[in-house]
């Protein structure tokens, strides 16, 4: 609410009146100069011409034609509108000392008819965001236009419009009423506490789509859902959430229970979606591992399968089992069968005695297995002949008289 309007009365006789917290400023028109843009440069003599050089404000680039700015002497009563925020309003601040500044030759300094001491600034914030422009230490707000992309390359406020910017606590707040999307240009002056004088400001705010919000949020919600940080960086089109370590999801709406490894002894976590509720996931385990974390090996002996008497032992890769005396295989289920393989030859009859086996021979047969056949002549029983074998027996072929 303005408790005076300095430009109410019309002081700037040839140029346009704007207001600030200190009184008012006139833009000159061109050939115009004075505190009230009242004395026309040219008619002046040489010595009062002189005088009057160090109140004329910028006209660093002459070729861009722009009007002079002239600071006022004395200080009038004046309030800028208070900055009264929607609900759910959203305002990102310009700090002065968190800013990347780059000198601006082009557009000098507005104190001075030097091209030293300009600021080039870029900033970007997210669509339909306010920004609260910080007065600190190290400069003010001053004064600041809107101007097209051609008035920003040449540093002319021609074509130009005043913004009235709004008095909030610790700054100024350009509302988002005057942001569009995309790039939008502004001409200003600082109240530079360091170099004692006003340096004009070339600002570009950058207004980008902003997608840390859901479509049709209501205004109370937050952000990335609280969990993340919204930024953008300048090869980005967007605004996009940057999420705390244990939150993933494009608004930051999961946590990510899995992010702290829980799963041991290699196991994969599977994250289950929960939102922020609670911390919830599952393990699947590598084989031989088992538990809800998979921490233990599995007993692969609970069963006992080992049969007749084995002694099981388990490893991460399964069981094994050392079987008794007598029996084999991969859980000693087999017994061993020394006659299995039929040893004894030539009709043989095999009995078995725990490993070992013996053989009863058929008649004519001896040996371990039966595989020799007996010699009946090996005794030489024929007195007064020959013997010979013959099947089972033996004959004797007698020396002639003899029987």
């Amino acid at each position: 609410q303005f408790v005076s309007d300095p430009c109410a009365s019309n002081p700037c006789h040839h140029g346009n009146c704007s207001t600030s917290g200190d009184g008012y400023l006139c833009l000159c028109s061109e050939g115009y100069e004075g505190r009230n843009c009242e004395r026309s440069f040219h008619s002046l003599p040489v010595s009062e011409q002189t005088e009057l050089t160090s109140p004329r404000q910028n006209r660093a680039i002459s070729s861009t034609l722009e009007p002079d700015v002239v600071l006022p002497r004395s200080r009038a009563t004046v309030t800028l509108p208070t900055w009264q925020p929607k609900e759910g309003q959203k305002v990102v601040d310009l700090k002065w000392d968190e800013t990347e500044i780059t000198p601006d030759v082009a557009c000098g300094n507005a104190s001075s008819n030097t091209s030293a001491g300009g600021r080039l600034v870029s900033f970007e914030v997210p669509q339909n965001t306010s920004i609260k422009i910080r007065q600190d230490a190290t400069a003010s707000l001053i004064l600041l236009w809107k101007v097209t992309t051609t008035g920003f390359k040449q540093c002319s406020l021609i074509d130009g419009r005043s913004i009235t910017l709004l008095q909030a606590l610790g700054g100024l707040v350009l509302s988002e009423e005057m942001l569009a999307l995309g790039n939008n240009y502004f001409i200003g002056f600082l109240n530079d506490s360091v170099t004692k004088c006003i340096v004009a400001l070339r600002l570009t705010v950058i207004v980008k789509v902003s997608t840390c919000m859901p479509v049709g949020s209501h205004s109370g919600n937050l952000p990335c859902s609280g969990k993340g940080r919204c930024i953008t960086k300048p090869d980005e089109a967007t605004f996009f959430c940057d999420c705390e370590d244990e939150y993933h999801g494009s608004l930051c709406e999961e946590f990510d229970a899995c992010q702290s490894q829980p799963c041991q002894n290699n196991a994969t976590c599977i994250d289950v979606a929960q939102k922020h509720d609670r911390n919830i996931f599952t393990c699947s385990c590598l084989p031989g591992y088992t538990g809800e974390l998979c921490q233990s090996e599995v007993d692969h002996c609970i069963q006992q399968p080992c049969q007749n008497g084995g002694t099981c032992s388990s490893s991460v890769s399964g069981f094994s089992c050392q079987c008794p005396e007598g029996f084999l295989g991969t859980s000693c289920e087999d017994k061993i069968d020394p006659c299995a393989s039929s040893p004894c030859q030539n009709n043989g009859t095999c009995y078995a005695d725990r490993l070992a086996f013996s053989c009863s021979c058929s008649p004519g047969f001896t040996g371990p297995t039966c595989a020799q056949l007996i010699d009946f002549c090996a005794l030489n029983p024929c007195a007064h002949g020959i013997c010979r074998s013959v099947g089972t027996s033996y004959r004797c072929l007698c020396v002639p008289g003899l029987y």
